[in-house]
């Protein structure tokens, strides 16, 4: 009799957990360039119809050099999306981001929906991953957009050694490069295991 129960329960948080469905995203897909100050268009193909709500904001990601992806800082969302039919939604894309390849948009519909990674081109922000320290042989730093096979100091030709240098924030948000994270997933693995660790 306990056992049926948990069987029970497990099966219902697997069905709720199931329920909220991935957006399935149209644009931007990896190939999409937007350009500061210009309008984009976010697109979906599916729906969350079956969700009490299905409007929610859409937010601007970057992802870190190691993988991980962040909200841009100090950017609100972008707009609200909703997602009780297939659709659009057109965008202004903030002036305040540098240019970049690493982009995606997040729109939490009780699993987390990013799209693919996506660039954004903005003239007057380069890509701080495009500026590459060097040092030369007296051991002073430079920095450049671009790096040089040798540079002068002090009249003589010195070889540089580039490196890049990335900004580092901490946060829990693993990506997925396929576009969207199934967190849904993983809690009912977790309800799976802990029913048969019970059973067994």
């Amino acid at each position: 009799m306990k056992t049926t129960a948990i069987l029970a329960i497990a099966a219902s948080t697997v069905a709720t957990v199931a329920s909220a469905e991935l957006l399935k995203y149209g644009a931007p897909i990896s190939s999409t360039v937007w350009t500061a100050g210009s309008d984009a268009t976010i697109s979906w193909t599916n729906t969350c119809a079956d969700q009490t709500t299905t409007t929610f904001p859409v937010m601007l990601q970057t992802q870190r050099a190691d993988g991980v992806q962040i909200p841009v800082a100090g950017l609100a969302s972008l707009g609200d999306l909703d997602c009780a039919k297939a659709g659009s939604l057109s965008v202004k894309v903030p002036t305040t981001v540098p240019s970049g390849k690493l982009y995606s948009i997040l729109v939490t519909n009780g699993n987390q929906s990013y799209s693919a990674l996506f660039t954004i081109e903005n003239a007057a922000i380069p890509d701080p991953s495009a500026n590459v320290t060097t040092t030369t042989a007296s051991g002073v730093p430079t920095s450049t957009a671009l790096p040089t096979g040798t540079s002068t100091v002090n009249g003589t030709a010195s070889a540089t050694k580039p490196s890049v240098t990335a900004p580092t924030t901490s946060t829990t948000t693993k990506p997925n490069n396929a576009g969207a994270l199934k967190t849904g997933s993983v809690a009912a693995l977790a309800v799976a295991a802990a029913v048969a660790a019970f059973i067994f």
